[in-house]
């Protein structure tokens, strides 16, 4: 999946109308909370046959976060 698909999707799974880079602190997000969460394991898991464990959403804070744990080799143009 390339990058900008998989920001798209996900700034859709969140119902966020600002865009998202991998920059994107997920607490700063207008829409983000626990249920958002839970929303961002499921569209991972998915999208990309992941699971995250549960020493991991502790460090989830920004996009990039989840791309690291998705794996960058699962992005075609990163």
């Amino acid at each position: 999946m390339k990058i900008s698909v998989f920001l798209e999707r996900l700034q859709e799974e969140l119902d966020e109308k600002q865009i998202l880079t991998l920059e994107t602190k997920l607490k700063d997000l207008e829409n983000y909370d626990s249920i958002s969460l839970l929303s961002v394991i499921a569209f991972v898991d998915e999208n990309f046959d992941q699971k995250f464990d549960s020493n991991q959403f502790k460090d989830i804070q920004t996009v990039s976060d989840i791309v690291d744990i998705i794996g960058k080799e699962n992005f075609e143009d990163l």
